[in-house]
């Protein structure tokens, strides 16, 4: 060291005279003043930025930019390509002062951006892969959180619209279609979409003699209601098909597809006060929760729940059979509103104090099997639940409650729950029975039976996002309630246990999935996640892998399902990169990886971010035991007490943990494509 060289202070003085075997203690000394130094640049760096950032720069910004639709970058030959219609600035500007409302979204978008740019740099050069990627993904991760919404509210196979009119786009062949809907009337439908297009859509076949033998112009309306539920009989055709019969059905099932995009996209600002536009609007939200847009399939059943108010469904009195058929459309924008509210953190357009029609569908309903009244009627009673649980729990309103009155409507909710799987106990128990020892072959469609047992999932899905809300007991190691935890172990085992079922049909399996996890938010995989982080439960992260693995044979049938497969990939990997890390830390500080809790502390920063971070430190043992009983319907919530902590400090966790599920939630409509989970061979656990 250059005897003039004052800057490096006393601790390179002291490294100079050290000598070349230093003790323990002295290498001890060492990592703490590096990685003090390292904290010292990193605040140095966010004091000088802070005060090189100025709002009136960003506004300046903001105002200088052009306005309507951005042209693509000119190509290397000169060409300009396709004028790229996106959000435009007056949009940025409208989703900038809707988060403008939390004097914290400006401080926590800057935070990010400063955790990628001085995170990467305090990195060892020579980090493993696998280490790497984790760590690139959760960044991503972190600043898809923090950025304005690019959701495209469009359809990209949507065609143009012909100068002869609707008649002249491609169809099915009228034959096809035919046999289609001679099985489906003969074997009965098995899906929610097509079950809604049949009893909606009373008489469909006449709706589609219509189409195909035109003596007169039809409606937009009508064409893509009919192209609607083709797309989903055909798909339900084709995962019982094989080789060319399959490939065949899907390529029809693709003209359906495009068509209906082309019928969504040219509908009327103003729509139409009519029974069709109703029905064509919540099948194109069925399909736009398929391709996993689930902000526009928002869109499409507000728009559908909002002309259901209009023409009265909501207060409808009597019966008949034109009143059962326009209760069914009611009650069907009811359940996609309550649960992509929940998936969104945004209130339901449909309120239940409005509401004076007959919960439930009647006998007028002509339904292809007894049992799907039941659970039609169970569904209603699960999405009341859920639209009780955002607003009693999880809404700002219920935030801003003391923490007693939030943890006591929520234990209320519990008790709800218990109660409607009481209702439910006789059916579920029969069902239980009859299909003990199935196991499907790959010609099997998805039977009404599994629809049922499917709601035990539901039950436990649901539990678990209440649960979330009643603070852990003084004193507990971890975050969450060990009934939260035990409500979430119980739905992963009822997944598992339906995909064991399902054995070699991929109609079985898709229909689980679709039903049980993807129309529905399943907020256990978050819980487990979050408490593999906190705990470092080995059992938990082999559950994480397991249901994670459990999706991939489905990727192909569904978009949903394959970019949930990619953000679980992303989650189990991370969360074994955190037992790693955690593991390194509990060592003896002379065996200790330095660079591997190097990584455990930017680990920690990222899950900060997302809100997933405990308010109090969690032990490395996991929690024991869980709810009083493993049966279906067991666990109680009213005994629980209330955590040690702050009451503002626990809304403020709990507020935090829901924005962070709705995030990780909502990457479904993001472009996955640079999230690579499968570099990660070397991950444990898999």
């Amino acid at each position: 060291m250059v005897e003039g060289d004052v800057n490096e202070g006393d601790t390179a003085a002291k490294r100079a005279h050290a000598p070349l075997a230093p003790d323990h203690s002295e290498r001890k000394i060492d990592h703490f003043e590096s990685r003090l130094a390292n904290i010292e640049n990193m605040l140095r760096e966010l004091a000088v930025s802070i005060n090189s950032r100025s709002p009136s720069v960003s506004v300046s910004a903001a105002e200088s930019r052009p306005v309507g639709p951005v042209p693509a970058l000119r190509s290397a030959t000169g060409e300009s390509t396709d004028i790229v219609y996106g959000i435009d600035d007056d949009d940025d500007e409208a989703a900038l002062a809707f988060e403008g409302d939390s004097s914290m979204t400006a401080q926590t978008v800057f935070a990010s951006e400063f955790l990628e740019n001085t995170v990467t740099r305090t990195l060892p050069p020579d980090l493993a892969p696998d280490m790497q990627s984790a760590l690139s993904s959760l960044q991503q991760i972190v600043s898809m959180q923090n950025r304005p919404s690019a959701h495209e509210s469009r359809f990209a196979n949507a065609r143009p619209l012909p100068k002869g009119g609707l008649r002249e786009l491609p169809m099915p062949p009228a034959h096809v279609v035919v046999a289609a809907l001679r099985e489906a009337k003969d074997a009965g439908a098995a899906s929610f979409a097509t079950i809604c297009t049949f009893v909606a859509a009373e008489n469909f076949a006449e709706r589609c003699s219509k189409v195909y033998f035109a003596t007169e112009d039809f409606s937009l309306m009508s064409w893509g209601v009919v192209n609607a539920g083709l797309y989903f009989l055909l798909q339900e055709k084709a995962s019982l098909a094989e080789g060319a019969q399959r490939a065949q059905l899907l390529e029809y099932q693709s003209l359906c597809r495009d068509n209906l995009e082309t019928a969504l996209t040219n509908l009327p600002l103003l729509m139409p006060a009519r029974k069709e536009s109703i029905e064509l609007l919540l099948l194109g939200a069925i399909y736009a929760i398929e391709i996993s847009k689930f902000s526009l399939a928002r869109d499409l059943n507000t728009k559908a729940a909002t002309l259901c108010q209009t023409l009265g469904y909501h207060r409808m009195r009597g019966g008949g059979a034109d009143t059962a058929a326009k209760a069914v459309l009611f009650w069907s924008a009811y359940l996609l509103d309550k649960a992509l509210s929940i998936r969104s953190g945004r209130a339901p357009v449909i309120q239940d104090y409005d509401i004076t029609v007959r919960r439930g569908l009647g006998d007028g309903i002509n339904l292809p099997d007894t049992s799907w009244r039941v659970v039609l009627n169970q569904w209603i009673s699960y999405a009341d639940f859920l639209g009780r649980a955002y607003e009693q729990l999880y809404s700002p309103a219920a935030l801003a409650r003391p923490q007693e009155s939030r943890a006591e409507s929520a234990r209320e909710l519990v008790q709800t729950m218990l109660d409607l799987a009481k209702e439910q106990e006789p059916l579920m128990r029969h069902t239980r029975e009859k299909m003990r020892g199935v196991k499907f072959d790959a010609n099997s469609p998805f039977p009404m039976d599994m629809a049922i047992l499917g709601d035990e999932l539901m039950h436990w899905s649901a539990l678990t996002l209440v649960y979330r809300a009643i603070p852990s007991p003084p004193g507990s190691p971890s975050t969450f309630n060990h009934e939260c935890i035990h409500a979430a172990r119980q739905a992963f085992a009822c997944h598992q246990e339906y995909m064991e079922m399902s054995g070699d049909s991929l109609a079985v399996r898709a229909g689980c999935i679709r039903w049980n996890i993807i129309y529905v938010p399943f907020t256990p995989v978050i819980i487990l996640f979050c408490h593999v982080v906190e705990t470092s439960d080995e059992e938990d992260l082999r559950r994480l892998a397991d249901f994670t693995d459990s999706l991939q044979p489905v990727c192909a049938a569904s978009e949903a399902v394959a970019k949930f497969h990619r953000i679980c990939q992303v989650l189990h990997n991370v969360a074994s990169l955190c037992i790693r890390a955690k593991a390194q830390r509990r060592q003896d500080p002379h065996d200790r990886d330095h660079d591997m809790a190097m990584v455990g502390d930017n680990i920690d920063m990222y899950l900060s971010q997302l809100g997933f971070m405990p308010q109090f430190g969690g032990a490395g043992n996991p929690l024991a035991g869980g709810a009083a009983s493993g049966q279906f319907g067991g666990g109680e919530g009213g005994d629980m007490p209330a955590a040690g902590f702050g009451a503002a400090s626990q809304a403020s966790e709990l507020g935090n943990w829901f924005s962070g599920n709705t995030h990780i939630l909502g990457l479904l409509e993001e472009d996955l494509s640079e999230f690579e989970p499968r570099m990660w061979t070397s991950m444990g656990g898999q």
